[in-house]
């Protein structure tokens, strides 16, 4: 079992890193890196050490002098120790050994396809030269590297670039430098024959700013469209931030054998090529979308993260978490604010609820972790980020620029924790709002809390008072939970179905604080109980909208409220994700019913009046070009994630794919002419055009057309054919084909093949092609991934194959996943094993698959812990896989986080 790290034990480094200088040596299996670091006592830590201890893993020969003094270093499996001399500073030289090509890891220096590569966040440089390899040891470096000019004829690092030398002999060498200080997570280093698109952005104190984008040979013009949302997104962060870039040069490079999404080494992003590369052809308008977002993302961490980085990786979401609301908040003002945020919820309560609820549930900063590569999770990102955006709510746009202003001008050059954050939005906050709220807590606390809200009326009209109930679940180590300040941005809905106008002296609260805001009107609930009380004339007849833009991350519970006044809101709620939320309330209600066998094969009345809202919204996305994506997404059913945390104990996937077939069949029974008419009316015919308008049209048409294949009607087959065969981009030549295969289609098996025949020798085409014959085949999809598995294009150590095939199965394919036998389960342990041999960052990321299985009924719970268990009683595991294979067995009541 890894050593446990408890943020409760920090200490500072006894010594400091002030400058290091790298010469690597690119030559195949026999790199070599010369380390120079100018190294210090921390002035600020009690005693002086006689040993300096580096942390290393996987290095080679090694060689030591100290102020010029040969040494014989001490060498433990993840340590170098060395003598320190007696004196405040001192020089430390370190001569490595490297082997690139069998680092199958992909996390220190490593070779793909030909290019030199490094990924080191978190731990990853230790694999290249032993150091302080912790986050709060900031250093400036300048980094020479030598390589062969027919080899490496590009050769990058971080910081602005020297002269291009000759070496002789075929070899060159370039010095680049950072005059940034930096942590060693942050290093990077690139070398290989690549091609190149270049372009400038001048920034707003008028420097331009050389940027290049290097992929593959003979890709580079996929990379049009993520050199366009580089320069978007510098300009955006320079407007609604005030940050400016602070380098002469700008790189990002793409490979394509990548354990992570990207990654924001300064100067020199290095991404998954999946996220860099697009085309018509091969990309959908969801990969341009996430696209745009990444490398938002990723340059957003110049400053967020970079320039103002993480004391220690207990503190990771303090970049993540910040970062993530930034790229959400670009991507909302570049695209439609409410479909963002429908899509950015969907992806929190998809990712982020279950594992909350489940034995890998941990606070956004854990107290504790065994191996911090496994705490890059939906808690730390998507939950950081709303946290984030709670921050925001309650400061108001004004203050929280100005408090974002003050973090970065205060902490520019720093490594800090969340408190050094806190401070500078308390600093700013309205002394007339009260004591600053303990949001703290939510950083602290794990767990979703569970909102009850009730409302009466008085006996006679004129008021409501609204009553908040706050209750968090235990969770692994966590049994007691305090209650969180959580923000309700709510309004109310008059009987004419316009929102009534409050202001703060109507209103009055206990438990909490209420005020009226330029986003609306704000309840602060602080206690685990809490009211607010509203005294309007109309306020007693009015429909609450609470929760509006999903104003806080908690499981909303509205007591006393009818499907029928649910379908109201649905209908007339001015908040565009309450509008969408509330027809999802009741669709869920619907399937639950289903799921219960509650339900007659004839429609309820409640269930009929569901049925015609949703037939309307496909009547309505017809008639208006502007509003299809907000209709494809009301159109869409919970999904299969949704219902089982809904049901929330003793889930039968069977009954929950059930359910939502039964659900769609009854729309298609009632309604068929509706939806047919809607699709005759936009059309079903692709466009070439990658506008906004044309990838709504495409969204709508896919939604009708999966509820109108839930019943052998020939109307539907032919018009999905129809579909396909004009399909000109990959957005509906991919998501038709996964409605051909899912359907059963008469010619699914000859549209696969034509497929794979087009783009047969394009990975990101054909990832595409592999992962939906893992989710959409159900049920029967494992028989068909072990034929795969032997597929000519099929490769274990490709990290995005791998996540196509075997993570989209674990992931998304519930059936098949957790089919009542146990097969999903026996088959994805014996490959996480086999993957664990070569890349124990992937197998960890997998087995995190099984983090819901004891909400699954009883027979395929005995399953998962029996494949569990067998998984930990395996003595090879790395120190990734065994901590979440032994997180995921341990009862409750035996963990800590």
């Amino acid at each position: 079992m890894p050593p446990t790290g408890r943020l409760a034990d920090y200490q500072p480094p006894a010594f400091l890193i002030d400058t290091v200088n790298l010469t690597v040596r690119l030559d195949g299996s026999n790199t070599s890196v010369h380390g120079h670091l100018a190294v210090r006592r921390n002035p600020d830590v009690a005693g002086r050490p006689e040993r300096l201890l580096l942390d290393a893993d996987a290095i080679g020969a090694l060689s030591v002098e100290v102020d010029g003094v040969a040494q014989r270093p001490e060498r433990e499996p993840q340590s170098v120790s060395l003598t320190a001399p007696a004196s405040d500073a001192f020089t430390v030289d370190l001569w490595a050994t490297l082997d690139p090509d069998s680092n199958t890891a992909l996390s220190g220096l490593y070779r793909t396809g030909g290019v030199y590569c490094t990924q080191c966040e978190a731990e990853g440089f230790r694999r290249i030269l032993p150091f302080l390899d912790r986050p709060d040891v900031l250093a400036t470096y300048t980094v020479r590297i030598e390589a062969r000019g027919d080899e490496c004829p590009i050769i990058l690092s971080n910081g602005n670039p020297g002269q291009l030398e000759n070496l002789g002999d075929g070899w060159i060498a370039r010095t680049w430098t950072d005059p940034h200080p930096k942590p060693s997570y942050l290093f990077a280093l690139v070398g290989g024959d690549l091609d190149v698109r270049h372009d400038v952005f001048t920034t707003a104190d008028e420097r331009a700013i050389d940027l290049a984008i290097y992929v593959e040979r003979g890709k580079a013009d996929e990379s049009a469209f993520a050199m366009e949302a580089l320069k978007r997104s510098m300009r955006w962060d320079e407007v609604c931030f005030g940050r400016l870039y602070d380098l002469d040069v700008f790189n990002i490079v793409a490979v394509s054998d990548f354990n992570l999404g990207a990654m924001e080494n300064k100067g020199l992003n290095i991404f998954n090529d999946k996220y860099i590369l697009a085309s018509p052809e091969t990309a959908t308008d969801e990969d341009y979308q996430r696209i745009e977002a990444i490398i938002a993302h990723e340059y957003f961490h110049n400053w967020s993260g970079n320039r103002v980085t993480c004391r220690d990786w207990f503190q990771l979401c303090l970049k993540e978490g910040l970062t993530v609301f930034r790229d959400q908040e670009y991507t909302a003002d570049h695209y439609d604010r409410t479909i963002k945020r429908i899509d950015d919820v969907r992806t929190l309560w998809m990712h982020q609820f279950p594992e909350d609820a489940g034995p890998l549930a941990h606070p956004v900063r854990p107290a504790q972790y065994r191996e911090i590569n496994n705490f890059y999770t939906a808690t730390v990102y998507e939950k950081g980020a709303e946290i984030v955006r709670m921050l925001a709510l309650w400061l108001g746009p004004a203050a929280f620029r100005r408090a974002m202003d003050r973090y970065f001008e205060t902490h520019d050059g720093q490594a800090v924790r969340m408190e050094e954050f806190l401070d500078a939005m308390r600093a700013e906050a309205s002394t007339d709002d009260g004591p600053w709220p303990d949001f703290l807590g939510w950083y602290d606390q794990a767990g979703t809390p569970q909102v009850t809200v009730s409302h009466s009326a008085p006996a006679d009209p004129g008021g409501l008072t609204l009553t908040f109930r706050q209750h968090t679940n235990p969770t692994p180590g966590q049994t007691e939970k305090k209650p969180l300040p959580i923000p309700c941005l709510f309004g109310l809905v008059g009987s004419d179905g316009q929102d009534i106008t409050l202001d703060a002296s109507q209103m009055r609260a206990e438990g909490g604080r209420v005020r009226a805001t330029e986003q609306g009107t704000i309840f602060l609930l602080e206690a685990r109980e809490g009211s607010v009380t509203i005294e309007h004339p109309a306020a007693g007849s009015a429909l609450p909208s609470l929760f509006r833009g999903y104003s806080a991350p908690v499981g909303i519970r509205v007591e006393g409220i009818s499907d029928d006044q649910r379908l109201q809101l649905a209908a007339a709620d001015s908040d565009g994700f309450n509008s969408w939320s509330a027809l999802q309330d009741v669709t869920s209600e619907a399937l639950q019913r289903r799921y219960q066998r509650l339900m007659l094969d004839e429609p309820s009345p409640a269930e009929t009046a569901l049925l015609s809202a949703l037939a309307s919204k496909a009547t309505s996305g017809a008639e208006h070009a502007k509003a299809q994506r907000l209709r494809a997404l009301e159109l869409t059913l919970p999904s299969a994630d949704d219902l089982a945390r809904a049901i929330g104990q003793d889930v039968d996937p069977e009954r929950i794919y059930e359910a939502r077939g039964a659900l769609s069949r009854a729309l298609c029974e009632h309604h068929a002419d509706t939806l047919c008419a809607a699709l005759d009316q936009v059309g079903v015919e692709d466009s070439a055009e990658l506008t906004p308008h044309q990838a709504a049209r495409r969204s709508f048409i896919l939604a009708v057309l999966a509820h109108l294949l839930a019943v052998p009607d020939a109307r539907g087959a032919a018009l999905l054919e129809a579909a396909h065969l004009s399909s000109i981009g990959m957005t509906m030549r991919s998501k038709t084909l996964a409605l051909m295969v899912r359907t059963g289609h008469a010619k699914a098996d000859e549209a696969l093949n034509a497929f794979e025949t087009r783009f047969f020798g394009n990975p990101l085409a054909m990832d595409k092609w592999f992962a939906l014959q893992a989710t959409e085949l159900g049920g029967g999809a494992l028989l068909r991934i072990e034929q795969l598995l032997g597929h000519k294009d099929f490769s274990l150590s490709n990290p995005n194959r791998v996540r196509a095939l075997l993570g989209a199965f674990c992931m998304q394919n519930m059936r098949g996943f957790h089919a009542a036998d146990g097969s999903g389960y026996a088959f994805m342990a014996d490959h996480i094993a086999r993957i664990d041999t070569d890349n124990p960052q992937l197998a960890a990321r997998l087995a995190s698959a099984f983090r819901s299985w004891r909400q699954f009924d009883a027979a395929r719970r005995s399953k998962a812990s029996a494949t569990l268990e067998g998984l930990a009683a395996r003595a090879d595991l790395s120190r990734d896989l065994s901590d979440i294979v032994a997180r995921t067995l341990e009862p409750a009541s035996a963990q800590t986080t």
